[in-house]
């Protein structure tokens, strides 16, 4: 059965339910005598200014005044407000960096990005520092499905666009006041206006914010996940001539949060590769801990102190967590010049510079086994060029884009393999360059053939090169046995259980363990070393991938509230460098790409009080890329792989209602995504190693869960002089999914990256004066309290992962003078 097939019977079948819903509704009287009709929301989906219901795409668009009422105040929010996709902060390894997942494709830790982040049109070539404040913002646009043909880097699941709001003649000025949950204080303001009449015009928006954490280290009693944050956004636009448009924007963003600390969910225990052979030295104090207490997030010699998903057991060499930062800054220049009735152009040039410093620790307990202390410089700098054509029945652009990204990185990585009692691995890598250059050239052109269907017909080409030059040395240090000195941590010996009590001092090597003190009772050392050994770890590579990714999809309009459409796009991500092997040259692995077929209805009717919009979509990708981080031979390296062909179909069906009450919205959202692996060409399992074959049946995708659905209620009461009142309440569902992609379904230690199922429940009430000037908000986040891993890296016997937040609330006092 083709793939057509399939989404043609999908769709058909999805349109056909909902439109039987849709004829009863049209069918009520009451629907006709509704004074409420849904507001417009224009989108540049296109590259043009448009009716979101006009654009033949999966497009969820929410601006200024619906982000503030649902209460969104980051990007990551943003994920509650349509179906298919996952936002979080990768607190399970990377603190402040973003991941998004469009139907089941996304953002990997170490990869280009499958969705791509954008503010302003300019692309974040980066996911550390793009966990956006969602300040000064006139709209968020959420698309799915490959934009390449239309946007600025080549992006295989979709895009997320964060566009500012732009001053013009009218001053406005806005400030607001927020406090709440771990003595929460958010400040955020905004003026803007114009400089010169017409011709100049000027704002200036910052928001700070600073929060208790609510994570407690059990090892030294420091709270963690804080927030510390001071970002701001400035605007310059001047109105040169009628046709010649110039806009400046430049922000920053200053973080000193102490991060979230990735918690510890399991430990590999079985098999060769597993710690079980020393499950019966150790005590449940502070290391491995035998039977289920494998699974405790945190760990404490202090058997009495609570352990849940807030607590951690962790311990840092190099500074700790509280060298943690992160600091951008960014600028971008559009000019827009309409050459003629028919053309216009379009340049934006834009730079980011990014300064984080990230420390790791990948085993999760205070025993420092596997700790590293990253610092990262990176520039960015892109020149995109869009000819825009409007005629008749014909809108067209004409882009060429160009990326130059540079990387720097020096990180100190120790590693004190098999639990500090054989070796310690030192590796400092003083260099780490690694830069970027990827030039495209895309194309799209809209034909309308006639008032009622038209085609859209698109493509890119796309040339990415890299290259990477890494400077690193190893200290090995082999024990006959016994352990290394860690200045600092001597409070921290290895802990026996009873049976570990009896064993080891018949050890023939006892009184290496034992601490050797001085007369004066210092400890000098933990062992005697045997032999250290030097070695250089250097790594070079470059290498150039390239790829043409066409798209085409045909729309027919029956009449001005209703269109049909359907069509395929594709979409590139480059291939890269992995790190395993001794040898000095980096191996590559292979670019992926994705095909998606979609097949869509959107319709606004009953007097433009209800509107539907619905989507099937199958997605058919190949060299899917997939990040492996294990200890080979004492060293932690990362690798990266390809692992073969995945596909997943689904539908999303998005309704919005106004009931014949007035001040009533209804918002109902569902998704259903099924992602398969067709092909990994692995060894079989049990066989002779020289022996491949398929093992796509015992691997699942991560990031991909079922079922999504929001659902959300608000009501606005007219209270006359006195203002208005509006309560709301939403809820939204996403089933259980695997947090790590491709899981091992054969091996029970990998099924810890299970995420259950959750449903996060918010309310508010919100007072508005008569003048709409002043606003008084009372929110409840996640009101049930629910806990759930957000996301999770295997990391060599160890298993990280991050929680979601749990319940918050938060008072809102703000003013707007519009």
């Amino acid at each position: 059965m083709s793939n057509n097939f399939l989404i043609y019977r999908l769709f058909m079948g999805t349109a056909a339910m909902f439109l039987g819903v849709s004829g009863t509704l049209i069918a009520a009287p009451v629907m006709a005598q509704g004074a409420q009709v849904i507001e417009e929301i224009v989108v540049t989906a296109r590259k043009r200014s448009e009716n979101a219901q006009d654009v033949p795409a999966a497009v969820a668009a929410f601006n200024a005044e619906d982000l503030e009422e649902r209460g969104i105040d980051n990007i990551i929010e943003a994920a509650r407000l349509t179906p298919n996709v996952t936002i979080n902060e990768t607190n399970g390894l990377i603190a402040g960096a973003i991941q998004v997942f469009i139907r089941g494709i996304g953002n990997d830790p170490g990869f280009d990005q499958g969705v791509g982040v954008y503010v302003d049109d300019v692309y974040l070539n980066r996911t550390t520092g793009a966990l956006l404040d969602v300040y000064d913002v006139e709209r968020i646009e959420i698309l799915k499905g490959p934009q390449g043909h239309l946007y600025g880097r080549n992006t295989i699941g979709g895009a997320v666009k964060y566009v500012s709001a732009e001053p013009d003649n009218e001053t406005r000025f806005k400030v607001e006041a927020k406090v709440g949950t771990d003595s929460l204080r958010r400040i955020r303001a905004g003026l803007s206006g114009a400089i010169s009449e017409d011709k100049l015009f000027g704002s200036i928006a910052i928001s700070k914010i600073d929060q208790d954490g609510y994570q407690r280290n059990l090892f030294n009693g420091d709270d963690y996940a804080s927030q510390d944050k001071v970002a701001a956004r400035g605007t310059l636009i001047w109105q040169a001539t009628d046709s010649l448009r110039m806009k400046f924007v430049a922000d920053m963003m200053d973080d000193d949060s102490d991060p979230y600390v990735p918690t510890r969910v399991a430990v590999q225990t079985a098999g060769a590769a597993g710690l079980g052979t020393f499950q019966a030295l150790l005590s449940t104090a502070n290391m491995f801990v035998p039977g289920a207490a494998y699974l405790a997030p945190g760990v404490s010699l202090d058997t009495s102190l609570p352990r849940d998903e807030d607590h951690v057991n962790t311990a840092h060499i190099a500074g700790g967590f509280d060298e943690y930062k992160i600091e951008t800054q960014g600028y971008a220049l559009t000019i827009d010049w309409d050459l003629n009735d028919r053309w216009s152009l379009k340049s934006i040039t834009a730079g980011r510079e990014l300064e984080n410093v990230m420390p790791f620790d990948f085993d999760g307990t205070d025993q420092v086994f596997i700790d590293t202390l990253q610092t990262r410089d990176v520039e960015d700098f892109s020149q995109e060029l869009q000819f825009n054509y409007s005629g008749d029945n014909i809108n067209a652009v004409f882009g060429l884009y160009y990326l130059d990204g540079e990387f720097e990185n020096e990180s100190l990585t120790t590693q004190t393999p098999l639990l500090r009692l054989l070796s310690s691995h030192v590796k400092n890598t003083t260099q780490d360059d690694r830069t970027t250059e990827s030039r495209s050239f895309y194309a799209n052109i809209d034909w309308d053939l006639n008032d009622q269907w038209q085609l859209s017909v698109g493509g890119r080409y796309t040339k990415d090169e890299k290259d990477i030059d890494q400077i690193a040395s190893v200290t090995l240090t082999q024990h006959v046995a016994g352990f290394v000195n860690i200045p600092g941590l001597e409070q921290a010996p290895l802990v026996l259980s009873p049976m570990g009590a009896q064993m080891f001092p018949m050890m023939p090597f006892f009184s290496f363990f034992m601490p050797h003190r001085d007369q004066l009772g210092n400890i000098i050392n933990y062992g005697s070393a045997d032999t250290v050994t030097v070695f250089p770890e250097n790594k070079v590579g470059d290498d150039e991938w390239s790829e043409f990714t066409p798209s085409v999809k045909l729309s027919f309009s029956p009449n001005d509230s209703t269109m049909i459409y359907g069509g395929m796009s594709s979409g590139f991500k480059s291939g890269g460098f992995t790190f395993t092997g001794s040898a000095p040259v980096a191996p590559t692995y292979d670019p992926e790409t994705v095909t998606t077929y979609v097949a869509g209805l959107k319709t606004t009717f009953a007097e433009g009080t209800v509107r539907l919009n619905i989507e099937a979509f199958l997605n058919d990708y190949e060299d899917k890329q997939v990040a492996v981080i294990q200890l080979t031979n004492g060293a932690l390296v990362q690798s990266f792989q390809n692992v073969g062909e995945v596909e997943s179909k689904g539908a999303e069906v998005e309704l919005t209602w106004l009931p014949p009450i007035d001040g009533l919205v209804i918002n109902l959202n569902i998704g259903w995504l099924d992602a398969d692996i067709e092909e990994i060409i692995d060894q079989l399992p049990g066989t002779d190693p020289a022996v491949f074959g398929n093992i796509a049946g015992l691997r699942e995708l991560g990031y991909s869960p079922e079922l999504t659905w929001q659902a959300r209620v608000q009501y606005t009461a007219a209270l006359g002089d006195a203002g208005s009142l509006t309560v709301g309440v939403d809820a939204n569902y996403r089933d259980e999914m695997y947090t790590d992609s491709p899981v091992n379904m054969t091996d029970p230690f990998f099924q810890a990256s299970l995420s259950d199922d959750r449903t996060l429940t918010n309310a508010f009430l919100t007072w508005r004066s008569a003048d709409a000037r002043w606003r008084i908000t009372l929110e409840g986040k996640n009101l049930s309290d629910e806990r759930v891993i957000e996301n999770t890296f295997n990391v060599s016997n160890f298993i990280l992962g991050g929680y979601n937040r749990g319940r918050t609330w938060g008072l809102t006092v703000g003013y707007d003078m519009n």
